[in-house]
């Protein structure tokens, strides 16, 4: 399955392949390091589809079954600043 991911920071925007097993946290791990994203920035990110989180212990079949997740969507990376 393919979808896209776009920075909200920055409005880059990349294209994965990804199979319905992969859980939305390593594919957020997967987008931080293709964006050259330094983990030292004390942010965590996630994933939003229709302005609903994405949680990061969920597969991709169950972004399909529970959230309307198809081909082709876009999702969007948020980042939070951790701490406060």
């Amino acid at each position: 399955m393919r979808i896209q991911v776009e920075d909200s920071r920055t409005g880059k925007l990349i294209k994965l392949d990804v199979k319905e097993h992969h859980k939305i946290e390593r594919i957020v791990d997967i987008i931080i390091k293709h964006m050259g994203i330094i983990s030292a920035e004390q942010r965590s990110y996630t994933l939003v589809h229709d302005g609903s989180e994405l949680p990061g212990g969920i597969t991709i079949a169950d972004c399909i079954h529970k959230h309307g997740l198809k081909e082709n969507d876009k999702l969007a990376l948020w980042a939070r600043v951790v701490g406060g």
